[in-house]
This record gives structure tokens, C-alpha cells and sequence, in this order.
């Protein structure tokens, strides 16, 4: 009996010591690599290499985009420089139909005076010969009392023309 209580007590301490020396082994995955990372197996050091790779091809795209980012910068500074460019333009374009406005608003006050200075008869022969446009935008800016002058000497069928005009212009 005290033998075998012995060779079971053998028996229970061996296992005891393998269970505690199986406890202060690290945990390993499914892959056997440990999971804490006491000693590196070969597989670990695929995991490191994996990452040096990224990191260089995260290095490589965000030098990429700073290359993008400076040629989009450069494309944007060439595009204010033609808008400011075309926006010059425009304004001296602008400038150069104000010139030829004024210009044509002269003539046509020269003419205006002209017309007003002539005796009706002669008035009327010029401005049957007018277009009709030109004809009321002339008259319109004359004086009532000359315009009724003139008209009084213009073809009957023109002065209509123009008398309708004059009103649909006021």
C-alpha cells in the first residue's frame, strides 16, 4: 500500500512539473509563431519585411502625391495668370467700346446739329434717303419743332415709318 500511494505520488508530481513548465512557455498561434514575441520564428520576420515593404510604398505614394500636389499648384498659379490676364483684356476692351460709343455718340450729335442747322427742305431730301432706323434714332434726339418742320417735306409714307418709330422709341 505505502508503495503504491509512492509510485501514484511519482506519478502526480511528474505531471505537476510538466504542467508548469508547460505554463511558462509563451502561447503560440495556429502558425506557431508566439503571440507575446519572445523569440521571432522565420514567419515573423516575413511580418517585418511586410512591413518595411509598406512603409517604403507609403513613402513612395506620398511623394508621389506631394509631386501631384506641386504640379497642381504650378497648374493653378498658370490659370490665376491667364484669368488676370483675360480679365485685362476684357476691361480694355470694355475701355475701347466706351471710346467708340463716345465717338459715335459725337458724330451723332454733329449730325444732330447739322440737320438742325439746314433748312427743312434739304433735310427732308437727306433723311428720305436715310434708313428708317437711323431716320428715328436722328429725329428722336431732335427738337419737336424741328423734327415737325422736316417732316412736313418728307414722303408722306416715310414720315409715317418714322413718326411710329419716334413714338415706339419714346
Amino acid at each position: 500500500v505505502a508503495g503504491s500511494i509512492f509510485l501514484c505520488q511519482m506519478e502526480l508530481v511528474p505531471l505537476s512539473i510538466e504542467g508548469s513548465a508547460r505554463a511558462s512557455e509563451p502561447p503560440k498561434n495556429s502558425a506557431g509563431t508566439e503571440v507575446k514575441g519572445v523569440a521571432v520564428p522565420v514567419e515573423g520576420k516575413l511580418d517585418r519585411n511586410f512591413l518595411v515593404e509598406k512603409r517604403s510604398e507609403l513613402e513612395r505614394k506620398e511623394q508621389d502625391l506631394k509631386m501631384k500636389r506641386e504640379e497642381l499648384l504650378a497648374l493653378q498659379k498658370q490659370i490665376d495668370e491667364r484669368i488676370a490676364l483675360l480679365s485685362r483684356l476684357r476691361e480694355q476692351i470694355r475701355a475701347d467700346m466706351a471710346k467708340k460709343r463716345a465717338a459715335k455718340e459725337a458724330s451723332l450729335k454733329h449730325l444732330i446739329k447739322v440737320y438742325s442747322s439746314m433748312k427743312p427742305q434739304k433735310a427732308a431730301s437727306l433723311i428720305e434717303k436715310l434708313n428708317i432706323k437711323f431716320a428715328v434714332r436722328l429725329l428722336g434726339r431732335m427738337k419737336g419743332d424741328t423734327v415737325g418742320k422736316i417732316l412736313s417735306f418728307v414722303d408722306t409714307e416715310k414720315a409715317a415709318k418714322i413718326s411710329e418709330g419716334l413714338v415706339k422709341q419714346q
